[in-house]
């Protein structure tokens, strides 16, 4: 069974295809056969009961940047249409992102979140308590402090 995929990331155009996580997730969706759309994070939009997204189909390709995709004809698609929207762009934990979080609760459970908003920790990917050298007196000075 085919899967329409819909992929919420920086535009791919941007991306690093050798190192880049999200890309060979999609160059594996694809080679199982499933269908793929793309669209970044600043096309959702909410109109009335309805969280859509300027989209486009696209193919991936694994070859070097600026080879890797082949896009198709962008148009407005109605997320919920989709059988998956996996959520893979950076967060800054700016309105922007939290916006995009509310709307993508909206159509879940109907449409598969991967990345679902619930479980993206609204925290630092790299909280300071877990590095104990990058306390106070040294925040923000990327100089080495001595060892007391």
């Amino acid at each position: 069974m085919s899967l329409k995929v819909a992929v919420q990331m920086d535009h791919v155009a941007t991306i690093n295809p050798r190192g880049d996580s999200t890309f060979a997730m999609m160059l594996e969706a694809q080679e199982r056969g499933h269908y793929l759309l793309h669209y970044t994070p600043d096309s959702p939009a909410l109109r009335g009961n309805v969280v859509s997204a300027l989209a486009a189909l696209i193919t991936v390709i694994d070859k070097p940047k600026g080879e890797h995709f082949t896009p198709g004809e962008a148009s407005r698609i109605d997320l919920s249409t989709r059988d998956v929207v996996l959520m893979r762009q950076d967060p800054p934990f700016d309105m922007n992102y939290i916006t995009l979080t509310h709307l993508l609760e909206r159509i879940h459970p109907k449409t598969l979140v991967v990345n679902p908003p619930a479980a993206v920790p609204m925290r630092p990917k790299n909280p300071r308590h877990r590095f104990p050298r990058a306390d106070a007196a040294n925040h923000g000075d990327a100089r080495p402090r001595a060892n007391p």
